[in-house]
């Protein structure tokens, strides 16, 4: 974080006018500029995470930022729900660095499952005042109580899944509008969600800079060496439970605009700074698309289009040349698929799924990812609506909402499995029920000459709902087309569902299976792939495509 700000002020685009952000950074203004949202003290944050499993310990984070600047002594931290009595910790501690972040730890064994919510009370003093803050320090939010789903079953699981989050910034995403949660944090939270793993994505743009000024490109890359310095440490020092680091990388596409992708489980910094808004005019990024790929020869590397289906607002295209994923761009060899379910709005869902099958359906086997692109945001994610002036609050993008279910075998090299049956496709996309889709031997992401049988297997739990219906989809290559093969209609309440079907269909394409809840929940599955023509497949490095 700049200690002052300089001329260099009047060269930067307005980013708040244009960019969503969660843990908003409010002391960035632009030079003899005015900000309703700054305040001479430092940003204080209570989080939750979105689930807690009844009997288990709740995390309540607190985030302090820019007491370097603005020293602050936390007094007591009072926590209280509308069923329950409060617990108090009394704190007295002054703190005085850039970043601070400190987890409370509350049981929930006498609490009812279902959504409680929790209001977060913090006594403080700044510039000798005393004051107080009820989840926030932020002017013109709500201070609403965060909510919290106690749940009296675990996730949904079947034989050999484990979840994650493909798709998380960190606090080395910060910058003049943002910043996101530590890694120590975001792992406890992960754990508390029943998550295995998350992929921590920091914008290209944040990690080339100087630790201490954001406005200044750090040419030793400290940041970057940083995270994975504290990435390896935290695995080393963690059972099961892994994070997988990687960029979020901003690229050329093919009309030289600028787009998002996610490099993961890279050593080499790939830098990317078209839309970082640090310099007028100046939104051409280092790399293009193909020379990403040309260069990504490292084994086990994988390379996913973030959110591409996602059109970028007005200002954003023309401020810093921001665009969305063409289909020309999705056909490169060495891309290995699409992060299109991002957040899980409803609209995410439906031109994310439209994307990718148009995609699949011209035969490229690309694998499908569900994430959140969550910016420390938990409970409730608050961004910064016009720049200098407003507020509003939200539910997504939060973190653990939306997961990907990856399939490994047995043993304790879980990373490894994980990254390498991503790269197969064998996975599916969730936000509650678990499911499983085979043919014989072969799991999803794989190639059969014929569809003999296909296997289902779904799992839900009341949380989610019971299961509704099943949807088999067989989309054919000859004809561009996809269409329905097999509805199973669920009136009784089955949680479980088990079949194996004769499919009715079985030309060169693939099949992929949606399960639906009667909440609303779904889990999308990757697809098996179909190729009974004597052409075979002609393989590339990844993001393979199937001839027809």
């Amino acid at each position: 974080m700049a200690t002052g700000m300089t001329t260099d002020q009047l060269n930067l685009v307005p980013l708040t006018i244009i960019l969503p952000v969660l843990y908003a950074e409010i002391h960035y203004r632009f030079k003899y500029f005015f900000s309703l949202l700054n305040k001479k003290e430092p940003e204080i944050i209570a989080d939750i995470p979105s689930r807690c499993l009844a009997g288990g310990k709740l995390p309540v984070l607190i985030t302090i930022k820019d007491a370097h600047r603005y020293p602050v002594t936390i007094r007591k931290v009072e926590i209280f729900t509308r069923d329950i009595s409060s617990a108090v910790f009394e704190i007295n501690q002054s703190i005085n660095t850039k970043f601070y972040d400190r987890i409370f730890e509350l049981p929930t064994d006498s609490w009812k499952t279902g959504v409680q919510y929790l209001s977060i009370e913090i006594t403080y003093m700044v510039d000798r005042k005393t004051k107080k803050c009820l989840n926030d320090n932020y002017r013109f939010t709500s201070h609403k109580a965060l909510p919290v789903t106690i749940s009296r079953t675990p996730l949904p699981r079947l034989a050999g899944c484990i979840y994650g989050d493909p798709h998380t910034h960190s606090n080395y995403t910060s910058d003049q509008v943002e910043f996101g949660a530590s890694l120590t944090a975001t792992s406890r939270l992960a754990k508390c969600l029943e998550l295995d793993f998350f992929c921590v994505t920091d914008h290209s743009y944040d990690l080339d800079d100087h630790p201490d000024d954001y406005l200044q490109n750090d040419l030793d890359l400290t940041k970057w060496n940083a995270l994975l310095k504290e990435t390896e440490n935290l695995n080393r020092s963690s059972d099961k439970f892994f994070i997988i680091a990687g960029e979020e990388v901003t690229l050329r596409n093919n009309l030289d605009k600028n787009i998002h992708c996610l490099v993961l489980n890279n050593k080499k910094f790939y830098p990317g700074s078209g839309d970082s808004g640090e310099r007028w005019f100046r939104t051409r990024s280092e790399l293009s698309l193909p020379d990403l790929l040309d260069d990504t020869q490292i084994e086990n590397l994988l390379i996913f289009a973030a959110h591409p289906a996602e059109k970028p607002p007005f200002l954003q295209r023309l401020l810093i040349g921001r665009d969305h994923w063409r289909i020309a761009d999705c056909t490169h060899s060495g891309l290995n698929g699409l992060q299109f379910l991002n957040g899980g709005s409803s609209d995410s869902l439906k031109t994310g799924k439209k994307f990718w099958r148009s995609l699949l359906l011209k035969g490229y086997r690309l694998t499908g990812l569900s994430g959140n692109d969550s910016h420390g945001s938990f409970a409730r994610s608050r961004q910064i609506r016009m720049p200098f002036i407003s507020m509003r609050e939200d539910y997504y993008h939060l973190f653990g909402n939306w997961r990907t279910g990856v399939y490994i075998d047995t043993g304790n090299n879980h990373y490894d499995q994980c990254l390498q049956n991503i790269r197969n496709g064998n996975c599916f996309m969730t936000n509650g029920p678990a499911m499983q889709f085979t043919s014989g031997e072969c799991a999803m992401g794989g190639i059969v000459d014929r569809l003999d049988t296909l296997s289902l297997e779904a799992l839900s739990s009341p949380e989610f709902g019971a299961l509704s219906s099943i949807h088999i989809y067989h989309g054919e290559y000859k004809t561009g087309t996809e269409q329905c093969i097999y509805i199973k209609k669920i009136s009784t309440e089955v949680f479980h569902y088990h079949e194996t079907i004769k499919p009715p269909a079985n030309g060169p394409g693939y099949v992929r299976c949606e399960v639906y809840t009667s909440t609303g929940h779904q889990a999308l599955s990757n697809p098996i792939w179909i190729n009974n023509q004597k052409s075979g497949v002609r393989n590339q490095k990844s993001g393979n495509r199937i001839d027809v």
